[in-house]
């Protein structure tokens, strides 16, 4: 009998037990882990006019893997500071949800995004490696 798969599921689901979207005890992915293929993210059309707390977009829409793995360790400040966005909008080729602490900046046919999270007073970014995505305006 092979026992260690079902422990494995037990311990794994034991782990997010909780009501949040996001366990305490995950573990963030390293900054070189993305996605293995881009989502669907024309899906993120349909968010436009809604808030990223309404709408999953920081925590389970497309984005989300690639968004945190990039984050890396910031990923949860950033996803609560995200909270307070107002509702996702289009600029041009690019959709925008901007906090009082924090924005993102989403290029849809690129598959890349630039964010950022105020610290300390200055903001700290993050961009698709190679992307040219530019700050919110």
């Amino acid at each position: 009998m092979h026992r260690f798969p079902l422990l494995l599921l037990a311990a794994s689901l034991s782990a997010c037990s909780s009501n949040e979207k996001w366990a305490d005890n995950a573990v963030t992915p390293a900054l070189e882990t993305m996605a293995e293929a881009p989502g669907d993210w024309s899906k993120l059309d349909g968010m436009i006019g809604r808030r990223p707390s309404e709408s999953g977009l920081i925590d389970t829409s497309a984005i989300s893997v690639d968004l945190n793995a990039r984050l890396g360790a910031s990923a949860k400040p950033y996803r609560n500071a995200m909270m307070a966005a107002g509702p996702l909008t289009r600029r041009g080729n690019f959709l925008v949800a901007e906090a009082p602490d924090a924005w993102l900046v989403l290029d849809p046919v690129g598959h890349a995004f630039r964010a950022g999270l105020r610290r300390d007073g200055q903001f700290e970014e993050w961009t698709t490696a190679g992307a040219e995505v530019p700050r919110p305006s």
